[in-house]
């Protein structure tokens, strides 16, 4: 049977606590990735941020309207707009990450890992070493597993 060790990514993307926003934005895009751990100085676990955390966050953001009055136009809620952008133009990976991620170790099965992502809605496994992250486990790398297409 197969375990985690066998389907993970043995480098998984990751960034520090204190990443700006907009790096972290950027990674996704130029890396294509759909995930991202957030680890200390010694690669241990502090949360994750998902390409779904990006877009949710985008989507709270308020853009300001405009009223119309008597051939006026008066901007409401420009104030609010701003105060919302530059506090995102603050935000770290510390900010985003969620920090209750459910993990495995490396000889978890296979069997496992498609019910711990199913039962939590995840797309993103990490794998840890005690507590130190040696992997990530995408719900790609469980369809290929199952198709009988593991990494060499």
């Amino acid at each position: 049977m197969l375990k985690a060790r066998d389907i993970m990514n043995p480098e998984p993307a990751y960034c520090m606590p204190d990443t700006p926003l907009a790096e972290i934005a950027r990674r996704f895009a130029d890396e294509n990735l759909s995930g991202l751990l957030v680890v200390d100085e010694d690669k241990r676990l502090l949360g994750v941020i998902t390409d779904s955390d990006l877009i949710d966050r985008q989507a709270n953001l308020h853009l300001p309207t405009a009223m119309a009055v008597f051939d006026m136009v008066i901007p409401v809620g420009e104030e609010r707009f701003e105060k919302e952008l530059e506090r995102m133009r603050a935000m770290t990976a510390e900010d985003m990450a969620r920090t209750e991620v459910k993990t495995v170790q490396p000889d978890a099965g296979l069997d496992d890992i498609a019910t711990i992502m199913s039962d939590a809605r995840m797309h993103h496994l990490p794998v840890l070493d005690g507590d130190a992250v040696i992997g990530l486990i995408s719900k790609h790398d469980v369809i290929r597993a199952l198709a009988g297409r593991t990494p060499a």
